[in-house]
This record gives C-alpha cells, structure tokens and sequence, in this order.
C-alpha cells in the first residue's frame, strides 16, 4: 500500500545563528532567538518569529480539525448529520 501523502510542508524549529527577518511581519529575528522556518522547495526557506508561528500553527490545527470533522460526519437516512 502507498504511503499517504504529507498535507504539512517541511517545516522546522531553528535557533537564529544570525539576525533574520520574519517573512510576514518583516520583524527581526535576533540571533539567538528560536523562529520557525518553513520550506517551500528545495532551495526557498521562509523564517517566521515564534509570535508569527504560534497564530500560524493555530490556525492550521483549527483547519485541520475542520476537514476531520467534515470527514467523520456521516449524513443518515433522514438528511440529519451526525458523528460516526
């Protein structure tokens, strides 16, 4: 059987050995600082400070909540939904 397909990119938790800058807020990560660092390809790597990340990766667990969810309902007879 196939390996399921990853849903998440690469992503890792670094300690900045440099100053970085925060791919959406354009804040400075200073070095030392943890930030997170997301690859999009094998040469592009976007880094993001810890305060950019944790509202990211809390809006992707609530996504990902959604669509198991959305997956684990099951619609009965009557049109009705309800948990399988």
């Amino acid at each position: 059987m196939p390996r399921p397909k990853q849903m998440v990119k690469r992503t890792e938790v670094e300690v900045a050995k440099a100053k970085r800058t925060c791919k959406f807020s354009g804040e400075a990560i200073v070095k030392g600082s943890k930030c997170l660092v997301v690859y999009d390809g094998p040469r592009e790597r976007f880094c993001y400070s810890q305060s950019v990340a944790l509202e990211m990766i809390k809006a992707a667990r609530v996504r990902l909540d959604e669509l198991q969810e959305m997956l684990t309902l099951v619609k009965t007879s009557a049109g009705q939904q309800s948990q399988a």
